[in-house]
């Protein structure tokens, strides 16, 4: 099968690691084209890196490389073209509309177009709901990676059976962990939470830093690193004066951006998802392989269904510091599941499982 991912950018954001997770698995059986509209981005340099076959438009937006991707299309004659992102589906769907190809187009969607879009300017919000509503409808397939955000799109997509959800692979399986029944809430050694994600207003990071002075106001030892890249230099100022505010800088640690997630992984006790929305949640799958215990809030769309309503870690509201502290002590104290109850969930989102759920679909259409 000749497969094309389309693409804009290859950042390092969900799209571009569940792409290259699926090219991954695929490579040898299958003929693949990654088309981006730049050769640039931390994950271009992966494809390179791994030897997938790149092609770069040279398009300073999406929406001008309808013709050019249009051309790439009529030479490679792909079988299918899996894409990722409103702006991008958009002109994928119009490039294969216009070369009129025999290929399977499915549109694949990571974020909720209800809260991830609730912020933009309203001309934003008007073009996404008439991608969706106008557009995604050609497509053959219109995959979601969560059940909650398949359940936004339906409205608007009225096709039912043309929707559906994959949840996404995890990048990597830990071999080794701590052990939270290693330390307790009282224990005089810090017990580490880690939060992983860049710093926006989405990951509510407001509560987690609040969460952290309740824990120290109880006495509890536990400081905190926050994994990921400041894309908000606003919020970053805001969290910054926050953290002196409550006298907590020295149990907050900003750890920026980092290739070696592994690592931050491999050391924490407890992972903690403070989020005010979620497309799916990568990191609390990523948290469970590395056995890690895990509170989360029960924020659309995701880590209710990872941790299936609580079964696997916490799920406390969202914007509640006061719940979120006390769900880390219980964790602390009480695990809602063993690790290797946690390990097995993960093996749910391997990438070779989610692989063939694509493949499967793939064959389907």
């Amino acid at each position: 099968m000749k497969i094309i991912f389309r693409i804009s950018y290859m950042g390092f954001g969900g799209a571009e690691q569940v792409f290259i997770s699926l090219a991954k698995q695929w490579l040898k059986e299958h003929q693949i084209l990654f088309v981006t509209d730049k050769s640039v981005g931390a994950s271009y340099e992966t494809l390179q890196e791994l030897n997938i076959p790149v092609k770069s438009l040279e398009c300073n937006r999406t929406f001008l490389s309808v013709l050019k991707f249009k051309k790439v299309i009529q030479g490679f004659n792909p079988d299918l073209i899996l894409s990722a992102y409103p702006d991008t589906n958009a002109a994928c769907i119009l490039s294969a509309k216009l070369a009129r190809t025999k290929a399977k187009v499915v549109v694949s969607e990571h974020a909720s177009i209800v809260e991830h879009f609730s912020s933009k300017s309203q001309f934003t919000k008007k073009k996404v709901t008439a991608i969706v509503k106008y557009l995604y409808p050609l497509a053959d397939k219109v995959v979601a990676v969560s059940e909650g955000v398949m359940s936004d799109l339906i409205p608007l997509v009225k096709q039912p059976g043309k929707c559906t959800f994959i949840h996404n692979p995890i990048r990597f399986q830990a071999k080794n962990s701590c052990d939270i029944s290693k330390k307790s809430a009282t224990s005089s050694e810090k017990f580490k939470l880690l939060a992983v994600g860049r710093v926006t207003p989405q990951k509510d990071y407001t509560t987690l830093l609040k969460a952290v002075a309740e824990l120290k106001n109880r006495s509890v030892r536990a400081s905190l690193t926050i994994l990921g890249g400041t894309h908000d230099k606003t919020e970053m100022a805001k969290l910054s004066c926050l953290v002196n505010e409550l006298d907590i800088s020295d149990r907050v640690d900003f750890a920026g951006f980092s290739n070696n997630v592994v690592s931050f992984y491999s050391q924490a006790d407890l992972f903690v998802l403070s989020s005010a929305w979620e497309g799916f949640g990568n990191v609390i799958v990523e948290a469970l392989a590395f056995g890690l215990p895990v509170v989360s809030t029960d924020c659309r769309s995701g880590p209710r269904e990872i941790l299936e309503s609580g079964k696997y870690g916490r799920l406390v509201p969202v914007g509640d510091h006061i719940l979120l502290s006390e769900a880390i002590c219980s964790e602390i104290i009480s695990p809602s599941c063993s690790r290797s109850i946690r390990l097995k969930r993960a093996e749910d989102f391997s990438e070779n499982i989610v692989a063939d759920r694509y493949f499967s679909l793939f064959l389907k259409l």
